[in-house]
Parts: C-alpha cells; structure tokens; sequence
C-alpha cells in the first residue's frame, strides 16, 4: 500500500525563498481522487525562468516514487490553464472550491 503524505517543495535563490508547491493527498475537492498538486507560487520577480515547471517536474518524480499513474491539480484562472496544457495537463472537469468554479486537471505519469 502506498501512503502519501503531504509534502512541500521550496526553490531558493540564494537564501531567499522564491517558488514553491504541495503535493497533497487531498486538495479540498474530490476526495475520491489522489495525488494532487498545489499551491503551485512563484514569486513575481522569478517568472518566467523555470523555476514553475522545475516544481513540477520534481512532484512529478515524487510522485512517480510512489507509484501513482496520474496527478491532479485545479486552478481558479483560466489564464493559466494554457500553462499547465503545455507542460502536458488535460482539463478533465469543472468543480467548486470554496464556491469559485475550478478547472481540475490530471497529467498521466
């Protein structure tokens, strides 16, 4: 049996923390569904130069460690939605959180 337990990943530059995200067994919506990625932050100043997808990438081997096929994630703005099909996430759904519309997506492992 797997376990997962909740983890954090920070990025630094230097000493300053600049980006970071969760991998988490549940993200507030169906729980029937597991793992998922959260709070994906990169600060403003680092955009732009890959610190994000390195996140990414990093759960992603995390999460292939553990044996899972897919991840998920869901995102409030749909700008960023372009982002994610990029980097190789399909929308699944539509759903609530915290009563805003999300759109939940999962990229295969």
């Amino acid at each position: 049996m797997t376990k997962l337990y909740q983890s954090l990943l920070l990025h630094y530059y230097g000493d300053l923390p600049v980006g970071m995200c969760s991998l988490r067994k549940n993200d507030g919506i169906r729980p029937g569904i597991i793992p998922w990625l959260g709070s994906l932050v990169v600060d403003p100043k680092y955009q732009k130069q890959g610190i994000g997808s390195m996140l990414i990438d990093m759960t992603l081997l995390k999460v292939k460690e553990l044996c899972f096929k897919k991840l998920y994630l869901f995102a409030f703005d749909p700008a960023i939605l372009e982002y994610y099909e990029r980097l190789g996430w399909s929308q699944i759904c539509m759903d609530e959180f915290t009563s805003h519309p999300v759109t939940v997506m999962e990229v295969d492992l």
